[in-house]
């Protein structure tokens, strides 16, 4: 007799949402018979709402949140992530920063005593400031190293205007090596708890028991400050930043409306059909079809209150010009509502997929959940998500992208080509 192992999709989870009495939110997805458990604390603050003098400094924290407590030393802290056995990270990003873990249900106390104590009772010792300096500087140093994450960093500050939305999230060397103990200290009491505080945990996570371990390890909470966050003003238009390099690299974008907007599912497909995938308008006509580039790629970045589309693309200097005007073309047949017998069916199938195969992961559902929390207030189903995507037209997915490309895209180059070079984009992209 032969006997198969069944994987079912529509997992059975419970969410549920708890404010306490100290302000710390907890919401938790419990998915019946899950073996593991994933939680995190997620702190709505990030390298957007530094000052220029602060840029750099919410990514510092989270590295010095690990580098130990009034309780634990670095090496504790490391120890006790290993012996949990689990998978552990932190990430800094625009809006949020985060640090979460998976591990065995019977752990939970071990691991919420630990990150509480992180977030509670971290020494940022002088010793280890100075020392951290030295490794975020190196990490600057990387991405200046690396000509396609470089690009990306020139294009973010060019379309964003010097706003911080656009400043490097690992901030520059004239910032980072002026942090002292007292500028994180300052920063930190601005921001980090409620109601800038979420606890976020799925899988095998009973919800009062999560709460009353919580609030077993936090006592009390001050009130802290929510971010003050204005709409940046994006640029148009073209800059050129010269280096000796075998190839060009470019990004070319125009802002959207953010993640909330109920543009963002359009915004979605638009991402996908344009090159958001290898059967992908830019991947099939420049790389496929030409091979002009081995990277071509468009990306979608939506925040709280504005978005960004975006193609990026390293080509040689005499084949700048003719990749430039695929992109056009390819753009303007998008938002003429030209689309290909299939193309609509095949990205809402990718799409789905993509967002069916992250709901294995307990590490995607708690990012969704605190993702959706933050922004909506409430927990958004795969379904929900899934029922919007269908209903959206081609009509309507066209008109999205006449909208946002009604506006001239802000274009930034990086390699061998001067700014008297692109006079092209201008006579594809006039005013």
């Amino acid at each position: 007799m032969k006997e198969y192992l069944v994987f079912k999709r529509n997992l059975e989870a419970y969410f549920r949402k708890t404010v306490l009495p100290s302000g710390l939110k907890v919401l938790t997805e419990e998915i019946k018979n899950f073996p593991t458990v994933s939680l995190g604390f997620w702190i709505n603050v990030g390298s957007r709402d530094e000052t220029p003098e602060e840029a750099g400094l919410t990514h510092f924290i989270e590295h010095m949140l690990f580098k130990g407590t009034f309780r634990r030393s670095a090496q504790e802290i490391a120890k006790e992530m290993d012996r949990l056995g689990g998978y552990s990270n932190a990430f800094t990003s625009r809006e949020q920063t985060c640090f979460h873990a998976k591990v065995l249900p019977e752990d939970l106390p071990r691991i919420l005593d630990l990150f509480t104590d992180l977030l509670l009772n971290s020494r940022f010792a002088e010793e280890d400031i100075e020392r951290e300096k030295q490794v975020i500087l190196q990490e600057i140093k990387m991405v200046e190293d690396s000509p396609e994450e470089l690009v990306h960093e020139l294009f973010g500050t060019y379309i964003w205007g010097g706003d911080p939305l656009g400043t490097p999230i690992l901030g520059g060397w004239e910032t980072v090596s002026t942090f002292t103990r007292e500028k994180i200290l300052s920063y930190f009491d601005r921001f980090y708890g409620p109601p800038n505080l979420y606890l976020v945990a799925s899988g095998a996570a009973k919800h009062e028991y999560l709460c009353d371990l919580a609030e077993k390890f936090i006592k009390r909470l001050k009130r802290y400050n929510l971010p003050k966050r204005r709409p940046p003003r994006p640029q148009k238009g073209k800059k050129a930043y010269f280096r000796e390099l075998e190839q060009v690299h470019l990004v070319l974008g125009v802002p959207t409306p953010g993640a909330t907007s109920e543009s963002r599912y359009a915004a979605l497909y638009l991402n996908t059909l344009l090159g958001g995938n290898m059967s992908s308008r830019l991947f099939q006509e420049i790389r496929e079809k030409r091979g002009l580039a081995y990277a071509v790629y468009s990306f979608l970045s939506l925040y709280q209150d504005t978005g960004l589309l975006a193609v990026y693309v390293a080509v040689e200097p005499e084949r700048l010009e003719e990749t430039f005007r695929i992109i056009f073309q390819e753009i303007a047949s998008l938002c003429a509502g030209e689309f290909r017998r299939g193309e609509q069916e095949a990205a809402f199938d990718h799409l789905k997929s993509a967002l069916l195969l992250s709901s294995d992961s307990l590490e995607s559902r708690i990012a969704r959940i605190a993702r959706n929390e933050i922004l909506f207030e409430r927990y958004i189903s795969f379904e929900e998500t899934l029922e919007q995507l269908t209903s959206l037209s081609t009509q309507e997915i066209a008109s999205f992208a006449e909208e946002v490309f009604s506006q001239k895209p802000a274009l930034v180059t990086l390699g061998p080509v001067k700014e008297e070079e692109l006079l092209f984009f201008d006579d594809f992209f006039g005013d």
